[in-house]
Order: C-alpha cells, then sequence, then structure tokens
C-alpha cells in the first residue's frame, strides 16, 4: 500500500498539533523542531482531541485531564489500554506522509492484549 499524504510540513505549526482526518483515520500530527509524530487524535481515556493538547518536549498533555503521551519511542510500563496509538510518519518533498504498512511496537502490544 503506497505512502498517504496528510499535511504539508509548512503547515504544521511548531509546537502545536493539527487534527488530520484522512483514509479512516483521525489523527493528531505534531511537529517538534524537525521531527513530525502522529497519533490518534482521541484520547483513549476520554476522548478528548489530543491536537489540542500543549507540548511538552516529545510528549502531548490531554486538554481534559491531563494524561501525557509520549510522540516518540517511549519505554514500557505504561497502561497499554491509555496509549495513544502511533503512526508511522514522514517528510517527502515537504509533504507528511503517512506509511500504512508500518507496525508500531505499540500496533503490536494492543494486539496481544
Amino acid at each position: 500500500m503506497p505512502q498517504i499524504p496528510l499535511i504539508e510540513f509548512s503547515a504544521l505549526p511548531a509546537h502545536r498539533g493539527r487534527r488530520v482526518c484522512t483514509a479512516g483515520l483521525d489523527l493528531a500530527v505534531f511537529k517538534v523542531g524537525d521531527a513530525v509524530f502522529a497519533i490518534d487524535d482521541s484520547c483513549p481515556h476520554a476522548g478528548a482531541s489530543l491536537s489540542s493538547g500543549k507540548l511538552d518536549g516529545q510528549k502531548v498533555i490531554c486538554p481534559a485531564h491531563g494524561l501525557r503521551f509520549e510522540l516518540g519511542h517511549s519505554c514500557a510500563g505504561s497502561t497499554p489500554a491509555l496509549e495513544a496509538k502511533k503512526h508511522a510518519v514522514s517528510v517527502v518533498d515537504g509533504m507528511v506522509m503517512l506509511d500504512p504498512n508500518t507496525v508500531t511496537p505499540e500496533s503490536i502490544l494492543s494486539e496481544l492484549t
């Protein structure tokens, strides 16, 4: 399956999220420096939009209840039910692209539980 275009990298605000709905996914996309991250937009606790959350380094803070979600690779130990699913993205020719074929460690864990 080919990569899916999400948003132009230049359209992402620095240190803030942007909600992107495409290909049946509702994502929160973040630009932190030159890095880009994508997670499910809905907080697994109460469904609040994570794209409107505040960034603290590479963590986003849920605007509803203050839960923190790691955008980059995280250490094991969190409650799997309260993890926001991460999605593999890259920047290609200025466009943030979703790789639907990449399986993240978090998605493997959620399939096993």
